[in-house]
């Protein structure tokens, strides 16, 4: 069964990554820079998937490099076959034929004169799901070792899941790409679950998104360090527990963090 590696969205810029600073965060010190002028920083985490805060330097070049698939600066989700897979890419190109899917292979050492080791990419001409990018890779051996785990001041530990404005049968191929079933309006991908707005009582108010995946729930040890008002974060409940919100940006997915 696949798993999830990162979650990316797109219009952080310098502002937007001040303000999640102040708020707690600390990002990776190392800044990745992708095919499309994209500017590629991330919020790792003790344990889970990470977050990637996209900035694009040059609008023309991006526009010229978004692959098939893709709606311009949408969200998306990097899903990966975790090592010992007994399923392959090639199992999931097949099954998912409808899609229209499409492999890449990318040598870890950057070279292309040779088929070396590296990632090995399944991307979808026709979505999994509307308006966002979902993909999957497979490693191939030997893979690189990076240690990117962080602590956080704001005691945040991980991604507990995320929801899409959508009905569930929306998310129905998604459902199918990770080989796991809705259970009472969630789905559980390892130890994360995937939720439609509409199966959680009392969503709190997310400003209007261009994109359906609207929001990231974290996990924090405990509210003390936005206890007090903090500009940027505000008090609201999720499921019956206090929470906090945090406002991004249209193109992205705000941040709810809970316990």
């Amino acid at each position: 069964m696949p798993t999830i590696s990162n979650i990316y969205g797109h219009g952080f810029d310098r502002r937007q990554l001040s303000k999640l600073e102040t708020l707690g965060f600390k990002t990776r010190p190392q800044v990745s820079r992708y095919m499309g002028s994209q500017i590629c920083r991330f919020i790792d985490f003790g344990e889970g998937p990470s977050l990637e805060l996209i900035e694009v330097a040059n609008e023309e070049e991006y526009l010229d490099f978004v692959p098939k698939g893709m709606e311009p600066y949408c969200p998306g989700i990097s899903l990966v076959l975790p090592k010992g897979s007994e399923a392959r890419i090639e199992d999931f190109e097949h099954e998912f034929g409808q899609l229209h899917p499409y492999a890449l292979h990318v040598n870890y050492d950057g070279s292309t004169d040779r088929r070396g080791p590296g990632w090995n990419y399944l991307n979808f001409e026709i979505a999994v799901v509307a308006d966002t990018f979902i993909w999957l890779t497979e490693y191939e051996e030997p893979r690189p070792v990076r240690e990117d785990k962080t602590d956080h001041p704001n005691g945040v530990k991980g991604i507990l899941g995320f929801v899409f404005d959508l009905e569930i049968g929306r998310l129905r191929e998604f459902s199918e790409l990770v080989k796991e079933d809705f259970v009472k309006g969630a789905l559980r991908i390892g130890e994360l679950e995937v939720w439609s707005k509409s199966a959680i009582d009392v969503f709190p108010d997310v400003a209007d998104k261009v994109f359906p995946l609207i929001a990231i729930i974290l996990r924090a040890e405990n509210h003390d360090c936005f206890a007090a008002p903090m500009d940027g974060a505000r008090e609201v409940s999720l499921m019956s527990r206090p929470a906090v919100h945090i406002e991004t940006n249209r193109l992205s997915w705000d941040l709810l963090v809970t316990t």
